[in-house]
């Protein structure tokens, strides 16, 4: 268990001291709206599709822990040449062989995670809170650091964090299950017509978490905000996380995974809504610790529901599937339609468009999917 916390800790650590900053570094060299999101979407493509690649052969042959200790050396090197570019066709090379790379990661961590908290008595949430910690911890310090030196100092940041949770992969221990039933007739247990209205629900959620991730540091700090308070703003959604997450588990056994995912569905289209409302920096502070609770939900529930269904073996390429739905196709379409909006019609009305989607994708969900009570949530079964 000591090894699944730590390196969300580490990953997220590293990960903090990215994806908040790069598309500013974009911008400050003089991108477009169009072409920043283009970029931010060119990993979310390459991901969606290379995250399934990775999670079959992991499965297949039982490599978890070698390609995640690849692709942990690899990412950061990816990253280290794109620092060197300076335009936006020199960019793409290396934003295309970091997506690849990076892409197997967060499959690798979560399925090692189901895995611990279904036999050592933990919980999924449990553990990925400490990704949210670290995620907290290293926004707050590299948006200080950049503010106090300058803003490419991330790139470094990030390289030097990635080495450390390369380092603490080489001792990852052993997986346990293994695969039960053949790769084609599994994935064919999970394209039920269930699991594809999830997937279609969370996959409207997710086209507005990436059109507003793309273009959120851009837009507090177009209110007036400086890269140290830029930082904050993403610390404090992190922070807000942490308790749903190490609550999750009773949360669940009251209103299931279902429930939780309504929660998020809510509470995303209330902040997207809040936000079209706010001229200050201040507020935007105020109204940011409620995509904790969104999150947080969201991506338990997501977890949890997924693996639910999942045949035994095959639960990297479940993750894999849900996150191509969301972190991958999801977003893709939000960078994409957060650059032309936010180059047409401006934050105010992204915000309130956003809105509409994230309200569409919670009656999807809520007519289409089973009752919470019918989700298992067998992984918070050691909950204390």
């Amino acid at each position: 268990m000591t090894y699944a916390w730590a390196m969300y800790f580490c990953y997220y650590l590293a990960l903090g001291a990215f994806l908040p900053y790069i598309n500013l570094y974009y911008e400050r060299i003089g991108l477009s709206g169009v072409q920043i999101g283009t970029l931010a979407a060119l990993p979310l493509l390459v991901g969606s599709v290379t995250s399934l690649f990775w999670g079959a052969i992991s499965d297949a042959f039982h490599l978890h822990g070698r390609i995640l200790s690849l692709a942990l050396l690899l990412a950061p090197l990816a990253v280290l040449m794109l620092s060197q570019a300076s335009n936006y066709y020199s960019l793409v090379p290396y934003v295309f062989a970091y997506a690849f790379m990076s892409s197997p990661i967060i499959p690798l961590l979560d399925s090692t995670a189901l895995e611990v908290a279904r036999t050592q008595r933990s919980t999924y949430g449990g553990l990925r809170a400490w990704g949210s910690i670290g995620w907290s911890i290293s926004t707050l310090s590299v948006g200080a650091l950049i503010q106090e030196f300058n803003l490419r100092i991330f790139f470094y940041c990030y390289a030097i964090l990635m080495g450390l949770t390369f380092l603490l992969s080489l001792f990852q221990p052993a997986r346990i299950t293994v695969m039960r039933s053949p790769l084609g007739q599994g994935l064919r247990r999970l394209m039920r017509p269930e699991i594809l209205i999830f997937l279609l629900s969370i996959f409207l959620l997710s086209v507005t978490m990436s059109a507003v991730n793309s273009f959120f540091s851009i837009y507090i700090y177009g209110l007036g905000a400086g890269e140290g308070k830029i930082g904050l703003a993403w610390a404090l959604a992190a922070v807000g996380e942490v308790p749903v997450m190490i609550f999750s588990g009773k949360i669940m056994r009251r209103i299931g995974a279902g429930g939780l995912l309504k929660v998020a569905f809510f509470t995303f289209a209330l902040r997207w809504l809040l936000f079209s409302f706010i001229d200050s920096p201040t507020w935007v502070l105020i109204v940011q610790p409620l995509h904790g609770l969104a999150f947080a939900a969201f991506l338990v529930g997501g977890v949890t529901y997924m693996n639910a269904q999942t045949p035994e073996g095959l639960s990297t390429t479940a993750q894999a599937i849900f996150n191509a739905a969301t972190f991958g196709i999801g977003s893709i379409i939000g960078a994409l339609l957060g650059g032309y909006l936010y180059d047409t019609v401006g934050m105010v009305n992204l915000f309130r468009i956003l809105t509409l989607v994230a309200v569409a994708g919670l009656a999807i969900f809520w007519l289409g999917s089973r009752a919470p009570s019918e989700v298992a949530v067998e992984i918070t079964l050691g909950e204390s």
